[in-house]
């Protein structure tokens, strides 16, 4: 018994099967108590055979209403209880024609029980012949089906013939009535042989075992209660298939049980089998009467006969060969398109998946968001009544690849794969869209509900992953956006994706929701982009410097150097609206460029007019997107020669932010340091923070934070992380810079906790390059 066999559920002795079992033990009952001589009226003879057909058509019509089946096994099996009700019939014919004709013997049968019995099997056979199969498939099975059942036919004729000819001489005794016996009999052998037939050829979802029980059942029926009684004198009254039919029935219940035991088990499609022994079995009995009777009739006959059994066995041996030969290539042929079909299927899969972390790649996930979306929108009450996709996104990924290289960075992604897996349902789907992007379809979920599976993503990665011996911590911006009608897989993934941008200027590590909003914010930038574009073109910015002094005494030492613009229509624009927007588009490099050669030659100018006087140092912001720039530290080489101004009075502030991941942005530090540029980490306190970072960045001064300046006058925790970092940069022989500085007594808080210089509006707020001049000429500090 194989393992698909074992998956069915196991024969249990049901009422019906046990009521069937019994109709057949009270048929041999009355058949034996009947045999010698009619003891019981005639119709109790026939009972069984009623009740039996009865049990076994109501056992076909329960088959045919098991939600598991499928409809067109559905409707064979309700053929088959139609056919069992056409038997009742018939069997009932039956009855009544041997009450009101005591002398009828054997399978004596009137016209109308003939009929009925001829239609019961005529639909049975047309049950079959309809399962479903292509075209060429119905071809080839209903000529090898008109063949074999052409060879059983002929056969089953010749051995009637002779047996009544010869053996019980019934044409001489005037029998003629054996002809629809015969007619029958073969019509039964021949709907065994169909049973036969598709239970081989694995067609439709009728269980295998099931069509072999009614196979045996149609052979019981047909040969048991057509032929035994040309072997078996029985007097009027008594038929054979009053135990047949029972028997047959019984066969019948037990195939309709099995079909129901095996309905929920989806077993593997068969293969067809080519050799077909039935044929060959009647040929070689048709030989075996040939040579029988040519014995009997002479040596001359029985030796042509004799020949043509020899040329026939040749034929069939050369035949059998060449179907073994054929078997054989088919085989090997099978082999081959499987070989073939295992490699199409690794292509296909290797087209659709991405090779690293073999989940869906971003071809497949758009056709599956196509797929989902026609499923939400289509007719279909089974579907989802709504969908979300994420984009996923690391946050500083290319930072690993830059220092830990690209094996790392890939085992991350490995990681980061598998948690993604683990962090959804099972029927939702993962892509790698590309680099570090992932993409989720959360299907049937809103967007309120999506976001706990996200927070379970975001959990998941906040524990330290594991890549080629670096422990390292992962953080990723993701955008959701929920299905609307008529949504489209494109429109779908924009939203997520502006979704997404929206998360990372909320400061990475968060998840952000599409609404209209953000289309507005969108629109909004893409409009301050291209007039930042035409700002810049026309020379619409202006730079102003705010003074950097030292403690106690107000004396300036710097100037750092800031970007306004005023807007003709708008008025004056913050920096932190538009540089972000001057960041995301690009153009902070052409205008950082443009701030960068101002400032130098602002700063020049006022060394060769003030000389001592004038500030010591220009300090100029600069974005990680210009660090990133290639041939960054080469135009700044060529902004101070063409300006002249000295390299090491050329203080360049960047944020802990962007130099923190290392990579090209580090190597651009170390190049102008090279150059002799200072550098300064702006805003420190607010980004990553990490004391390490001061060890790997060439930074010449810490500028603290206005954050920790507010709150430095009492016992306050930013008191206490103030005074840290004043003993750090004293230890790492740094120069500290506080801003932010509003008051006096800040002031004087700051110089008393060891800090020497500040910038703030206490001492001046930013000033131009007219009001610098003003300053400069006075040959004065601003008042303290």
């Amino acid at each position: 018994m194989t393992v698909d066999e074992r998956q069915v559920e196991r024969l249990r002795p049901t009422p019906m099967l046990l009521t069937a079992a019994a109709v057949l033990a009270a048929s041999v009952v009355l058949f034996t108590v009947n045999y010698a001589e009619q003891r019981t009226q005639v119709v109790w003879g026939w009972m069984p055979a009623m009740v039996g057909t009865a049990v076994a058509g109501w056992e076909c019509w329960r088959t045919a209403s098991v939600p598991d089946l499928d409809r067109v096994t559905a409707r064979v099996w309700r053929s088959f209880a139609g056919a069992s009700v056409i038997l009742v019939l018939a069997i009932t014919g039956d009855a009544r024609h041997y009450v009101l004709d005591p002398g009828a013997l054997g399978q004596d049968h009137d016209l109308p029980t003939s009929i009925a019995y001829g239609a019961a099997v005529l639909l049975l056979l047309w049950a079959l012949l309809r399962l479903p199969m292509s075209g060429y498939q119905r071809d080839r099975l209903m000529l090898r089906f008109v063949l074999d059942s052409a060879t059983v036919t002929i056969t089953l004729g010749v051995f009637s013939w002779y047996l009544i000819t010869e053996v019980l001489d019934a044409w001489q005794a005037g029998s003629t009535r054996a002809v629809p016996m015969l007619i029958l009999t073969g019509m039964g052998l021949v709907a065994a042989l169909a049973f036969v037939k598709v239970a081989v050829s694995g067609f439709g979802g009728l269980d295998r075992v099931a069509l072999r029980l009614l196979a045996l059942a149609a052979a019981i029926g047909a040969a048991g209660g057509g032929l035994v009684p040309l072997f078996l004198t029985l007097h009027p009254g008594l038929s054979g298939s009053m135990v047949f039919i029972p028997a047959a029935m019984l066969c019948v219940a037990l195939a309709a049980d099995r079909q129901r035991r095996a309905a929920r088990v989806e077993l593997p499609p068969r293969r067809p089998r080519s050799f077909n022994a039935v044929p060959y079995l009647a040929v070689a009995a048709t030989d075996g009467l040939l040579l029988f009777v040519a014995g009997m009739a002479g040596a001359v006959v029985l030796t042509v006969a004799l020949a043509a059994v020899v040329l026939t066995v040749l034929v069939v041996a050369r035949q059998i060969s060449a179907l073994s030969e054929n078997g054989r290539l088919l085989r090997r042929v099978d082999a081959n398109l499987l070989e073939l079909n295992s490699y199409q299927d690794q292509l296909t899969h290797r087209a659709t998946h991405d090779d690293l972390t073999d989940l869906a790649n971003r071809s497949l996930f758009e056709q599956q968001t196509s797929e989902a979306l026609a499923r939400v929108s289509g007719p279909d009450g089974d579907a989802p009544e709504t969908l979300s996709l994420a984009l996923i996104d690391l946050d500083d990924f290319k930072a690993i690849n830059d220092r830990l290289g690209h094996a790392v960075g890939d085992a991350l992604l490995v990681v980061v794969a598998d948690r993604l897996r683990e962090a959804v349902r099972a029927d939702d789907i993962v892509a790698r869209l590309g680099g570090d992007e992932f993409g989720l379809l959360l299907n049937g979920l809103r967007s309120d509900e999506a976001t706990e599976v996200l927070d379970r993503i975001a959990e998941s990665l906040t524990r330290p992953v594991h890549a080629l011996g670096y422990d390292l911590l992962v953080k990723a911006s993701i955008g959701l956006a929920e299905v609307w009608p008529e949504a489209s897989p494109q429109e779908l993934l924009r939203r997520a994706d502006l979704a997404m941008y929206a998360a990372k200027e909320r400061g990475k590590g968060r998840h952000a929701v599409y609404d209209a909003r953000l289309e507005q914010d969108q629109a909004a930038d893409a409009q301050l982009g291209a007039e930042l574009r035409r700002a810049l073109d026309h020379g619409d910015f202006t730079l102003v410097y705010q003074p950097i002094v030292a403690l106690p005494d107000g004396r300036w030492t710097s100037l750092e150097t800031l970007v306004r613009w005023k807007h003709a229509e708008r008025g004056f624009i913050g920096p932190d609206v538009f540089i972000p927007i001057a960041e995301r588009t690009g153009l902070i490099v052409p205008l950082g460029d443009w701030i960068l050669r101002t400032a130098l030659r602002q700063a020049a100018d006022w060394q060769e007019r003030f000389g001592t006087a004038a500030p010591g140092e220009i300090g100029v912001n600069v974005s990680a997107r210009q660090l990133r720039e290639p041939g960054f530290a080469a135009d700044v080489r060529a902004a101070l020669a063409d300006s002249g101004f000295d390299p090491e009075k050329l203080v360049v502030e960047v944020t802990e932010t962007a130099v923190f991941d290392g990579g090209v942005a580090l190597d651009t530090l170390q190049n102008l340091v090279t150059l002799g540029v200072k550098v300064a980490l702006d805003d420190f306190g607010t980004g990553h923070s990490s004391l390490g970072l001061l060890r790997t960045c060439p930074a010449d001064t810490l500028k603290v934070d206005k954050s920790f300046v507010d709150g430095i006058g009492g016992r306050s925790e930013e008191a206490v992380i103030a005074t840290a970092m004043i003993q750090i940069t004293n230890g790492l022989h740094l120069q500290a810079i506080a801003e932010g500085v509003e008051t006096a007594e800040q002031a004087e808080t700051l110089y008393r906790l060891g800090y020497r210089f500040a910038q703030g509006y206490h001492f001046s707020r930013p000033l131009s390059a007219e009001q610098v001049d003003e300053q400069l000429r006075a040959h004065r500090p601003l008042t303290v």
